[in-house]
């Protein structure tokens, strides 16, 4: 597969097709598999609001992983986890198949993103890919604690793999797009807990923001919810 933002060749260290995820004409990335019964978890001490007054220091919701299926099943994956922080259960799968996921393109962000929509506008949300997350932790950080503390639910984010810190030197190629899940927080410590679906690095990670907002795809950083 090519990367069609920078024409170059995308290889794991296994020389695996990967899944792409694009926002814009083309940015890639990945998701996970299965079907997710993540469920948020109340706040013992504070009481968030939608919009955003009281939001918690940290804040972290109980998120049951998924893996992806494919190597470049990582954004119908992604939505998957996150469609469950709503009480939505469906499968990678048939995301796959109604965001138009192929082996060659992985997922476009135009796809995936009404599908996306389509199970939450009964539920009275919204989800759009903002881009002024990238490069910028405060920004990143407000969007996430708002998603996660306020509205407790779990957003997709667009990343660029081989930037992860956790797949440093394991994966060739340059702008490797990759579609991971946050799902907890802590101002204080300047951190974001993501789930990344990807099977020989992924699973939980913890990463200062600073560093996530430097590996954020430009085109569309990630799936912000808002309600409706």
């Amino acid at each position: 597969m090519k990367n069609r933002r920078t024409g170059t060749g995308v290889a794991l260290t296994a020389a695996v097709t990967v899944g792409v995820l694009s926002f814009t004409a083309a940015s890639p990335a990945y998701a996970s598999p299965g079907t997710p019964t993540p469920t948020p978890s109340p706040s013992p001490s504070v009481t968030a609001t939608p919009k955003g007054l009281f939001t918690p220091l940290k804040y972290q919701l109980n998120l049951k992983g998924q893996r992806q299926e494919t190597n470049y099943f990582c954004v119908p994956a992604s939505s998957s986890m996150s469609l469950s922080t709503f009480g939505v259960n469906v499968s990678q799968s048939t995301l796959a198949k109604q965001m138009k996921t192929t082996a060659s393109a992985g997922t476009k962000g135009k796809d995936a993103i009404p599908v996306v929509n389509a199970y939450l506008k009964s539920r009275g949300y919204k989800v759009t890919s903002p881009t002024d997350a990238d490069g910028n932790a405060v920004v990143l950080m407000n969007r996430v604690s708002g998603n996660i503390g306020d509205l407790r639910r779990a957003p997709v984010l667009a990343v660029w793999m081989e930037q992860l810190p956790w797949n440093k030197g394991k994966i060739k190629g340059t702008r490797v797009g990759h579609a991971i899940i946050a799902y907890g927080y802590d101002k204080t410590a300047g951190t974001v807990t993501v789930y990344d679906p990807w099977k020989p690095t992924g699973g939980t990670h913890t990463i200062k923001a600073s560093v996530l907002a430097g590996i954020l795809q430009p085109g569309g950083n990630m799936y912000y919810v808002s309600k409706l």
